[in-house]
């Protein structure tokens, strides 16, 4: 075989593996929430504990740890994935901005998140990871039902 033939067959391995890597990404974040969800669980429910609540410190940095991780996925898909499917695939135009529109929904949800885990006591701490958590993975189950087979499809690299 060529050369040629090799680095067309590599990259099409590589190609193929977008939409692989993106459910592999998302895979993380579903373990991620579910170790926040599990570690917020031990603490008192909203409102019952005796004082303020307060997270332990190992709470409190993953979950500042998640948000930021959570915060640069949608980044890069907002300002390099979402474009590129938009001109490669416009009759995903709708489904990108439904996309872009749940970004912006978990950003202030991420926003909230972070100043409740910023603070010494953190009510509605339980509620808003709830709120996330269910937006997050609404979002995670959309976006590969859609994007997936469009991103294993590729004939392209991004920006190439």
């Amino acid at each position: 075989m060529s050369d040629q033939h090799t680095a067309t067959t590599a990259d099409h391995a590589r190609l193929t593996a977008f939409g692989d890597h993106l459910i592999a990404l998302h895979d993380e974040l579903r373990r991620d929430i579910a170790a926040l969800r599990e570690a917020a669980a031990q603490l008192p429910a909203d409102g019952d504990a005796p004082g303020p609540l307060v997270l332990p410190q190992r709470l409190h940095s993953h979950c500042l740890s998640f948000c930021e991780a959570l915060d640069a996925h949608h980044t890069t898909e907002d300002q390099s994935v979402f474009p590129f499917l938009a001109q490669e695939h416009p009759e995903l135009s709708e489904v990108l901005d439904r996309l872009t529109s749940d970004h912006r929904t978990m950003a202030t949800l991420l926003a909230g998140l972070r100043e409740l885990a910023a603070t010494p006591s953190a009510p509605g701490f339980h509620a808003d990871l709830e709120r996330l958590s269910v937006e997050l993975l609404t979002h995670l189950d959309r976006e590969e039902h859609y994007l997936v087979p469009v991103l294993n499809s590729l004939t392209r690299f991004p920006g190439h």
